[in-house]
Order: structure tokens, then sequence, then C-alpha cells
């Protein structure tokens, strides 16, 4: 049985922001809350963790 490991990228549905880094969730939260200090136009309801395989 194989074991598969999930990483995290960052998502705007506002503005179309997507990391370019797979991420632990706790740093894809991190990013996250950047991006939202970065652009005023964007809040909270506009981000999406997208879980992937690594």
């Amino acid at each position: 049985m194989m074991m598969v490991s999930w990483s995290y990228i960052v998502i705007c549905n506002n503005c179309g922001y997507i990391s370019n880094e797979k991420l632990s969730k706790e740093m894809a939260k991190k990013l996250s809350l950047t991006h939202l200090n970065r652009d005023r136009n964007c809040t909270r309801g506009h981000i999406k963790l997208m879980k992937v395989r690594t």
C-alpha cells in the first residue's frame, strides 16, 4: 500500500491569484493572510486552500 502525502496551494477567486508552491496547511494559511494584506479588494471568502497530492 502506498502512502499519499498532501500539500496545499492558495487560490483567490477574486483576483485569480494561485500560489506556485505546494505548502503545508499552516504555511498556506499564512500565505493566504499575506495575500489578503497585500490586496485590499480580496476577502477571506475569496481565498481557498486546495489540497494537492505530493
